[in-house]
């Protein structure tokens, strides 16, 4: 449809142009009119109007509601009414807010469009309206007066889908007109940016009769039962009954979709020191009987519809934890003052725990796209060292349902979907981890950047991003086992039980790593630091009896002088010979590998397969 632009020069000559509603939608996401925007978005900081932004010029008025020109005396004339008026939201708080704003909108059928008004605080909400029959007026008498029976009735009805986290203060709704304007005709909005507009690809006029401009109450059955066949026609356009239901909940509670867990939240206005529950099967059936007694003749799929829409706000518990302490580091080393808190010889052990919290950190701000935080910590001691206590109180308490120490590694699915959903995981009693899994399963999850998982339920596979890092801990030493390398474990022996009595200020610790991360620090290990963790988890490394028997039986010659070319088979077979059955049942494959990972051992390629340099040891 066309619609009207008037762009006023600074000598104040204005100049029409009609162009279509698709277009100005794209000019509103262009970055071409962002600098202009961003300039008045910050004038209105200080200022209390637009009148003295010099810039304004640069900035056209929008006038959705007609195609317009001009007479011989510079009055506007409309061509051809649109049955469109504009309302103005607001003001909001922040850009999410503005956010929950439009895509609510989205979900009444009469919303044309929704865009983030120019001084960023407000949301321009283009809705379309005609008479019962369908018809929109073209003369402009006809016109502004449907518009002016409509405008009441839109602000109520917008008034119950406003998002309920503006609920604490005064959010208006009212007819989008320039100051001194009074006809509704001319309602619109300046240039604006905003990335993501709102065009809704086939909206429905509310159809509006004259009965409908004097209903108060849009809940009200008596009213409805009143009302003639093309009223009921018009209302059922907005789906009355859903009003009223969406009205008594957002009256009696506030909800929230948390994106992190998958559900919905509710917390009650008059109880609200309560806080927020999940919106389990008992809280849904009340939400239904409270309803009903309401006198609202809903079904229990209506308020799942209600809480599973979009016209429910949003919540991520983590971003906002964490965008709260963006800037707030007050210079101190909060994280090397939490790894000192771990006694250990190894001098590393620093470095390594900074780089793997702030791996943790980045895992989730959604930072690492091609691979997952591949680190995990694995404290080894005794019991009773608080190896555990220590694991659980990285997480913040405002987090806490976030940690996770009961993971079964079998239930591989449980355990798929745990990492999109829990924060950190400890891997306790890592010792009973059998070796199998360690080389294989745990090797590949723990460097995953996203998990792919069927929802219970659910009709196919979804992917969804990773949340969770891991830490372990153990009570023996000798318990790496993938012959390959350890590079994902930091295996760290304590000398003595952790200092549990260190208060933690989770604040400035996640300050730091949020300052860190923005800084541009590696949270991630180099090839040095690499080499460096893997020679310092030979000390935990799990030997087979078939090593052990190998180093006994043979050694790395100095000289090729010294030695012999002997094939894998060759080699097991003397070991057989020396110990029997005391190596165990180990197959030529499995053994081939080990000898392929030792540092220094000398091999050839001939027709057969390898061979291996070696020098024969008495074994007494």
């Amino acid at each position: 449809m066309n619609i009207t632009q008037i762009k006023t020069t600074k000598q104040n000559k204005c100049h029409l142009k009609v162009t279509t509603l698709g277009e100005t939608m794209k000019s509103v996401a262009d970055d071409a009119t962002f600098q202009t925007v961003d300039m008045l978005r910050t004038f209105m900081r200080y200022a209390t109007s637009y009148s003295s932004f010099k810039y304004m010029h640069r900035l056209p008025y929008i006038l959705p509601a007609a195609a317009m020109k001009a007479d011989k005396g510079g009055n506007l004339v409309v061509v051809h009414n649109n049955g469109l008026i504009t309302l103005s939201v607001g003001p909001f708080n922040d850009f999410d807010e503005a956010e929950a704003m439009k895509r609510h909108a989205a979900a009444l059928p009469m919303t044309v469009a929704a865009v983030l008004g120019s001084s960023g605080k407000t949301v321009k909400i283009i809705v379309s309206v005609s008479r019962p029959d369908g018809i929109v007026p073209q003369g402009e008498a006809e016109a502004e007066q449907l518009l002016q029976q409509a405008c009441p009735l839109l602000c109520r009805i917008y008034a119950i889908i406003v998002p309920t986290a503006t609920n604490d203060r005064t959010v208006t709704i009212s007819a989008a007109l320039p100051k001194g304007e009074t006809m509704l005709l001319h309602t619109g909005f300046r240039m604006t940016y905003d990335p993501h507009p709102l065009l809704c690809a086939n909206p429905a006029p509310l159809q509006l009769s004259e009965k409908m401009a004097v209903l108060q109450d849009l809940s009200s059955t008596d009213a409805a039962a009143n009302m003639s066949d093309a009223d009921n026609k018009s209302a059922s356009t907005v789906s009355q009954k859903m009003l009223g239901l969406i009205q008594m909940l957002q009256e009696r509670y506030a909800f929230r979709m948390n994106t992190v867990m998958g559900y919905p939240e509710y917390r009650s206005k008059e109880k609200w020191h309560i806080g927020w529950q999940p919106v389990d099967e008992r809280a849904h059936n009340s939400l239904a009987m409270e309803a009903r007694l309401a006198g609202l003749d809903v079904w229990d799929r209506d308020i799942n519809r209600y809480l599973k829409s979009n016209m429910v706000q949003t919540y991520n518990p983590i971003d906002e934890y964490l965008w709260q302490l963006s800037g707030k580091w007050d210079g101190t080393d909060h994280i090397g003052r939490l790894a000192r808190t771990v006694p250990t010889r190894n001098e590393h052990w620093p470095r390594w725990f900074r780089i793997w919290f702030l791996g943790m950190v980045a895992q989730w701000r959604g930072m690492t796209h091609r691979y997952g935080n591949a680190l995990a910590p694995l404290l080894i001691s005794r019991q009773g060292y608080n190896k555990s206590t220590f694991c659980k109180s990285l997480i913040p308490i405002d987090l806490q349902w976030g940690y996770c120490d009961n993971l079964v590694l079998s239930e591989k699915k449980a355990v798929l979907q745990a990492m999109s959903q829990f924060l950190l995981i400890n891997l306790d009693e890592f010792n009973q981890i059998s070796p199998r899994v360690q080389e294989g399963f745990l090797k590949n999850l723990i460097q995953l950047a996203s998990v792919k998982v069927k929802r219970p339920y659910g009709k196919h596979v979804e992917e969804f991003p990773r949340l969770a890092s891991f830490i372990a801990t153990a009570n023996v030493t000798d318990i790496l086992t993938d012959p390959t390398g350890n590079r994902r474990f930091i295996g760290i022996e304590l000398t003595g039980p952790i200092d549990t009595s260190y208060r933690i200020n989770y604040n400035q610790l996640y300050a730091q790593a949020m300052a860190l991360l923005d800084q541009g620090e590696p949270y991630w290990l180099d090839e040095e630091q690499t080499r460096l963790v893997m020679e310092s988890n030979l000390q935990f490394q799990r030997r087979s009896a078939v090593e052990l028997y190998f180093f006994e039986c043979f050694a790395i010659p100095d000289t090729f002088n010294d030695g012999e070319w002997m094939s894998p088979t060759a080699i097991y077979q003397h070991l057989r010979k020396v110990a029997g059955s005391a190596i165990g049942n180990v197959g030529i494959v499995t053994f081939g590998r080990f000898l392929s990972n030792i540092d220094g051992l000398q091999r050839r390629r001939i027709r057969s397969g390898n061979q291996y340099l070696l020098k024969k040891l008495d074994f007494r």
